[in-house]
């Protein structure tokens, strides 16, 4: 976690939590759940039709293409989940989340607010905690399934503690005893995206983790399992619209 004066941000165990004032993205595409509101007002979002609406919460489902805009000045929150993530199934099916961004127009509990103004501030507030009290305050504490077939679940922890070396399919697919074409199919089931999405997604979280871990940016690549820089810099950018620099410095 970091917190340095104009934002903070965490990701660890498939949440991420931005809050800073950020004025405005480029379009872009991300593999994850996301959920958008603002601390003292509404905001814009583009879709992928080009067209510009206004927001008090927005529920935008995994690769779907939007770009942020700041008209007034608040102070945004952005949430991310992974498509397997519980939080995100429970969205998905409460919302049926598919191919268009959901406007709510119940904003979160002020004491939901508060408490995310406190954490914003400094102060040792558990953000995943409060994460799931938002989401279950967006449902109505509606649960839902997530991945449960044992092979794809093997997978995701060897993705996890491999992703600085070569991840095929193919050989995902032979250790859970499988045809490249079943295992791709199963895992897409059972995640919400593609396997090769999956591992970008996974690899660009790690590589954030290492960093707010304090490692150096070439060293929190490498455990990512980045190429190098400039690699991260760009699926970063292709990911969330802004440079790592310009969220990521105080």
């Amino acid at each position: 976690m970091i917190r340095k004066g104009t934002f903070r941000v965490f990701f660890q165990n498939g949440i991420g939590v931005y809050a800073g004032h950020v004025q405005e993205t480029k379009p872009h595409i991300h593999h994850a759940t996301e959920i958008i509101f603002g601390l003292t007002g509404k905001f814009s979002l583009v879709d992928s039709k080009n067209q510009k609406k206004e927001y008090t919460i927005s529920l935008i489902p995994h690769d779907i293409k939007h770009q942020f805009i700041n008209d007034s000045q608040i102070m945004p929150v952005f949430i991310y989940l992974d498509p397997f993530h519980n939080l995100a199934q429970q969205l998905r099916k409460s919302f049926y989340l598919q191919n268009d961004i959901v406007h709510i127009d119940t904003p979160p509990t002020q004491q939901i607010k508060d408490r995310l103004r406190l954490w914003f501030n400094g102060e040792n507030i558990n953000i995943l905690e409060l994460t799931y009290q938002l989401v279950n305050q967006l449902t109505d504490h509606t649960s839902h399934e997530v991945c449960t077939d044992s092979r794809i679940l093997k997978s995701l922890n060897y993705i996890k503690v491999s992703l600085n070396t070569v991840l095929r399919v193919d050989d995902l697919a032979s250790k859970a005893h499988l045809s490249g074409s079943r295992y791709a199919h199963l895992f897409k089931e059972q995640v919400g995206i593609p396997f090769r999405r999956f591992v970008l997604w996974s690899r660009l979280q790690t590589t954030i983790e290492s960093i707010l871990e304090g490692n150096s940016l070439s060293s929190a690549c490498y455990d990512g399992g980045f190429a190098d820089l400039s690699h991260f810099t760009r699926t970063f950018v292709s990911m969330f619209g802004v440079t790592p620099s310009s969220v990521l410095k105080g």
